[in-house]
């Protein structure tokens, strides 16, 4: 990334941040050709030679570079650095993804020793700053790739299909009027808009001295004051990257940005600056793993949405959509040949990392970034290759379904154009409703509540009240803990309270956060 300087006046621009930045040297491409081509790598060319295989010639060449990064790569402040080479879809060339290894929360914050909890008062009463954006209708936007079944619900076999994104799912309601509005239309209440700002100011709360948010909440600035911090001694990594975006997805659905004036603009504004700080350039994109897949994909879908908020701004724009960019071509490039996500980089993966980057490459798409044409179809080649041995009742990697990855698919399944018309899956989503919320398996139930919400469902009122109510009433009201939310449960454990309580915070504000993908039209227009 190229160093820039940062005013710290309330416009903050990401072209100027605060102080100036080192950039990390980008590894120079790998280009691996045939016959005449050539084969050039770190600012040498090897000619082929026609006496001897393209083979061994590619084996040399590629040995050799990975002996150069060995001697002449210093990892960054201690961190071990791996390299991995993935060949993406359709393509013979080779790239490389370095993964980072998750450091501590506490040396990546210089600043903990000063960290400090910030003051914020919870006013009921609150109104969000009037924002001027506009988000401009999203356009059909049609990609496709051969697939085994058809995107309207799986049909014969063998034919190309699809992937047709649909024309809903905008962000235009994310200011005051939006949020009366369709609040008022689907079911948010005065207890329940309460509850979201009580979630903000514990956030924010919890924002640390670089801006980051991290799931332990043994460091400062919360010192342990709050309980159901990360759980101890689990394999599953906890990046910062993650943590920091979970929290901005909160702040973005409530209609907060970092460019226009409100309670929270300076808490968004550091915490797009940590993540621009934070990203490290790994050869085919922009990676914001830290030990993990998921940190990328969350990390991601929060700057995208940033940038779709702020996409009328002039301040900043070329840079939040730079990042976006090259974010995006790093998750496209991590995606194994099976359609899927793992936790790293080209490993085939599983439902819960894979809908994470899906939603973040859908959120890259709707701001006209450039994405692999074949990333979304392959994808929901995923997605249903999981249901075989049930229609529309997806698994955690293949089959048998679950009822927790059946949520998350079939929201997955509306955002890559999957008809509510297409009778089996409108019976799906109607299970899936009848079977009602789980309460305290949070993961579930912010799936759910999407695929409900963006198919307009017939169930959605009691499904609707049922979870609204259950979580004003189970919101922390004592204490530092005051405006936040955990419940015991595998997800919940591992990510703690920081983790719940942005996925609450996110699915009471669901009425505004999306407008709906597929919303009914009161009047047909003649």
């Amino acid at each position: 990334m190229t160093g820039s300087t940062i005013p710290k006046s309330a416009s903050a621009s990401l072209n100027s941040p605060p102080g100036r930045l080192e950039g990390v040297p980008v590894v120079p491409p790998v280009m691996v050709g045939t016959g005449d081509a050539e084969i050039s790598f770190a600012y040498s060319r090897v000619s082929e030679d026609d006496r001897l295989p393209a083979v061994l010639i590619s084996t040399i060449v590629h040995t050799t570079f990975l002996l150069l990064l060995a001697f002449f790569t210093l990892p960054d402040g201690g961190r071990e650095t791996e390299w991995i080479t993935v060949t993406p879809q359709g393509s013979d060339s080779v790239l490389l993804l370095r993964t980072l290894d998750a450091r501590d929360d506490q040396q990546r914050d210089e600043n903990a020793a000063t960290d400090q909890p910030v003051a914020v008062s919870v006013d009921a009463s609150v109104t969000l700053a009037r924002m001027s954006f506009e988000t401009k209708e999203d356009k059909v936007e049609v990609v496709s790739r051969e697939m085994q079944q058809l995107a309207v619900g799986g049909g014969s076999l063998g034919v190309e299909s699809l992937v047709r994104l649909p024309s809903g799912g905008g962000l235009s309601k994310r200011t005051p009027e939006g949020r009366l509005e369709y609040g008022e239309k689907y079911g948010a209440t005065r207890e329940s808009e309460q509850a979201v700002e009580a979630a903000l100011a514990w956030l924010a709360a919890h924002q640390r001295g670089n801006g980051s948010w991290s799931f332990n909440l043994e460091l400062g600035p919360c010192n342990g004051a709050c309980r159901h911090s990360k759980k101890k001694g689990t394999d599953s990594p906890t990046p910062v990257t993650g943590a920091t975006g979970l929290a901005l997805l909160a702040f973005l659905g409530a209609g907060h940005t970092h460019q226009h004036e409100g309670p929270y603009q300076e808490t968004v504004r550091r915490g797009i600056y940590f993540l621009r700080d934070v990203a490290g350039e790994a050869g085919a994109g922009l990676d914001w793993q830290q030990g993990s897949m998921y940190g990328h994909g969350i990390a991601l879908m929060a700057m995208s949405e940033a940038l779709a908020m702020t996409s009328g701004e002039q301040v900043g724009d070329a840079d939040l959509r730079r990042l976006v960019s090259r974010g995006a071509s790093f998750s496209c490039n991590a995606q194994h040949e099976n359609g899927s996500w793992g936790y790293v980089p080209g490993s085939p993966g599983d439902m819960t990392v894979s809908a994470w980057q899906v939603l973040s490459l859908v959120a890259a798409k709707k701001n006209h970034i450039d994405i692999h044409t074949n990333a979304l179809s392959s994808a929901k080649e995923f997605v249903l290759s999981t249901s075989k041995d049930r229609e529309f009742w997806f698994g955690y990697k293949g089959p048998p379904g679950e009822e927790t990855t059946t949520a998350i698919g079939l929201a997955l399944m509306l955002y890559l154009g999957q008809s509510t018309e297409y009778t089996p899956f409108y019976h799906a989503l109607t299970d899936l409703a009848d079977r009602g919320p789980k309460l305290q398996n949070v993961y579930h139930d912010y799936y759910a509540t999407l695929a409900l919400h963006h198919s307009r469902h017939h169930a959605w009122d009691e499904w609707n009240h049922e979870l609204r109510d259950h979580l004003i009433r189970t919101q922390a009201n004592k204490g530092h803990e005051a405006g936040s939310w955990h419940f015991a449960d595998p997800w919940g454990d591992i990510g703690g309270r920081l983790y719940t309580t942005a996925m609450c915070a996110m699915t009471l504000e669901v009425y505004y956060r999306y407008m709906p993908l597929y919303e009914k039209v009161d009047d047909f227009p003649l």
